[in-house]
């Protein structure tokens, strides 16, 4: 990374979602540096239990620069099953979970 290239972001998250930002920035060629605790803390909530299977799906799929229908058609799903997985209006069956987590290089628990 050249660092008259490089931004310096904060960014607050959930403590759950840190793992995966940080794999993310490291893979763009990032560095990530956690606060000391002697820094102002910002309680963020989880994320709800049954928004996770859908927000982790997006988040890994923007990851990896694919479309909907092109992650539909990776796996063998109609487009409209994505969105409505990434909006956690339709169960991700355990065999798309495995799927998914091939093709956005992931755990199906990730999806569960």
């Amino acid at each position: 990374m050249n660092s008259t290239t490089a931004v310096r972001a904060r960014v607050t998250l959930p403590h759950d979602c840190i793992a995966v930002v940080s794999e993310l920035i490291q893979k763009l060629g990032g560095k990530i540096q956690l606060e000391d605790a002697d820094e102002e803390k910002v309680v963020v909530p989880p994320m709800p239990a049954d928004e996770r299977p859908g927000r982790m799906l997006r988040g890994l799929r923007l990851r990896e620069g694919l479309t909907q229908a092109q992650l539909a058609d990776a796996i063998g799903v109609p487009q409209s099953h994505i969105s409505a997985y990434e909006k956690n209006t339709r169960s991700i069956p355990r065999d798309k979970a495995m799927k998914l987590a091939e093709q956005l290089h992931s755990v199906p628990e990730n999806f569960q």
